[in-house]
């Protein structure tokens, strides 16, 4: 949908770094954004995992910069893939439970590509990440590409998503004038998602032994509304079950992996992979029994806000760089357009390369890069200070623990959180006042509240985040976080 032309961004130039040769296609790179939808960075050979569960990344890592600290800022697909789009926190953009829509007025990354020149392609294997909510704005080609596959299948629609790809080069191959303008394309693979159902030989690759092929049957389909009854506590999985879901989580890697390693043979086989800006990242992480939670539903937990990140490009991003300054996943907003040399001019606004809330990544030649984000205290900017992740008020997932178990008592449910994490003090904010502290130097997997002990310090950090909550740029919906 197109907004008004009131609100069309206008390009204004290439930036003044030199890294490109020009502007409006000559010399700016290709870009290939992909999400893996729901990975845990805990969960990739890169990034330390004892399982190789991705070599193909590893791979496309090795020749670029591993970021080894970076968070998503929702812990779900609509406000992280906003964020994404707009480069801007959950409670800036608005798009969250409550008001699912992804509103006009931002410039979105697709837009700015678009204006800049660039074909804009998107393929989506998740429906929350689709026109229904206003997703596709500013691509020129947006398919669903999970209306084309079959819900039982064992195939989110990776294999289907490469086969459009590459439809896609072939006909650029053919098309000299398709040959002189860069694209953008977007990918979202659902695959680590539930339920974890990987094909083979992934789906065998890492299970545990002796195994119970009986069990593996019933836990790979395990899915919606069994992931909240686990949660709930209506239903339980022992031990063994969830490491039967931890093994099949780990394939569903494993073969995301290998369909991402078909997508670089693609671009590299035509000559364009040195000449693409590859950026490979999750929306959110995924938990797996940790606090008898399931899914990436109701908390902030670690293991729900770290993601891997990986950016590959030759002539800005150094090989073999491992980098351990925390960065947020919208922070590929303003780098991405910056290495296009896309500046982004809002109506109505002074010309800026990003919005306020992002900064470009450090490990990227001729880009400033932003202040730390893990500073002493918020500045109101989203420059600087803690790492913040956000979940609104559930308003949609409400009702789907009313679906799972009618008469349940919703109100311990009805809240708002927010993680506001300083170096390795994270504080729970909750809008019911039920607030958590943890020390993660000595505690990482949040096991120990401090909240009780250190009560001061808990009063401190929460008026930093209703400060943070009440700045010039969160949105009024904000209304809808506290019950």
């Amino acid at each position: 949908m197109r907004r008004p032309d009131r609100r069309v961004p206008a390009i204004l130039a290439c930036l003044a770094a030199g890294l490109l040769a020009g502007c409006a296609g000559r010399g700016q790179p290709n870009v290939l954004l992909i999400v893996l939808d729901t990975a845990r960075a805990d969960r990739f050979s890169f990034d330390g995992y004892r399982r190789d569960t991705s070599p193909r990344i590893a791979a496309l890592a090795s020749e670029g910069a591993v970021y080894e600290r970076a968070c998503t800022p929702a812990p779900w697909t609509v406000p992280a893939h906003a964020s994404l789009f707009t480069g801007l926190f959950p409670s800036a953009h608005g798009t969250d439970s409550g008001h699912l829509w992804l509103d006009e007025e931002r410039v979105t990354l697709a837009e700015a590509f678009r204006d800049g020149g660039y074909w804009t392609l998107a393929y989506t294997e998740n429906p929350w990440v689709g026109k229904d909510y206003n997703f596709q704005q500013g691509f020129e080609t947006f398919e669903e590409i999970w209306r084309n596959v079959p819900g039982e299948g064992e195939d989110a629609g990776a294999a289907l998503t490469n086969q459009r790809v590459e439809q896609w080069l072939s006909w650029r191959d053919g098309n000299e004038e398709a040959k002189h303008r860069p694209f953008f394309i977007f990918i979202n693979y659902l695959e680590p998602h539930l339920p974890y159902s990987p094909p083979e030989p992934e789906r065998s690759r890492f299970l545990s032994t002796p195994v119970d092929r009986e069990a593996v049957e019933r836990l790979r389909r395990l899915k919606h509304p069994d992931e909240m009854k686990y949660i709930l506590g209506t239903t339980d999985l022992s031990p063994a079950d969830l490491r039967i879901l931890s093994d099949l989580y780990d394939g569903e890697i494993a073969y995301a992996d290998r369909r991402i390693g078909e997508l670089a043979d693609l671009l590299r086989r035509r000559g364009l992979l040195d000449r693409t800006v590859v950026a490979i990242t999750s929306d959110h992480g995924e938990e797996i029994g940790e606090h008898h939670f399931l899914d990436h539903k109701m908390n902030l937990y670690e293991p729900l806000l770290r993601i891997p990140l990986v950016v590959r490009y030759p002539p800005a991003v150094k090989a073999a760089q491992r980098i351990g300054d925390p960065v947020m996943l919208q922070d590929l907003y303003p780098t991405l357009l910056a290495l296009a040399g896309i500046v982004v001019k809002p109506a109505g606004g002074q010309d800026t390369a990003a919005p306020r809330e992002a900064v470009t990544l450090p490990g990227v030649a001729g880009l400033e890069g932003g202040a730390p984000r893990s500073g002493a205290g918020a500045h109101g900017d989203g420059r600087a200070g803690p790492l913040i992740a956000e979940f609104a008020r559930p308003v949609t997932f409400l009702d789907v623990i009313r679906e799972a178990d009618p008469g349940h008592d919703i109100a311990p449910w009805d809240r708002a959180l927010v993680s506001y994490r300083i170096a390795d003090e994270k504080l729970h904010w909750a809008s019911d006042g039920r607030h958590r502290l943890y020390d993660l130097s000595s505690d990482p997997g949040e096991e120990h509240d401090l909240a009780a002990a250190r009560p001061e310090r808990v009063r401190d950090l929460a008026r930093a985040v209703e400060t943070w909550l009440a700045r010039p740029a969160a949105r009024p919906p904000l209304a809808r976080r506290a019950p």
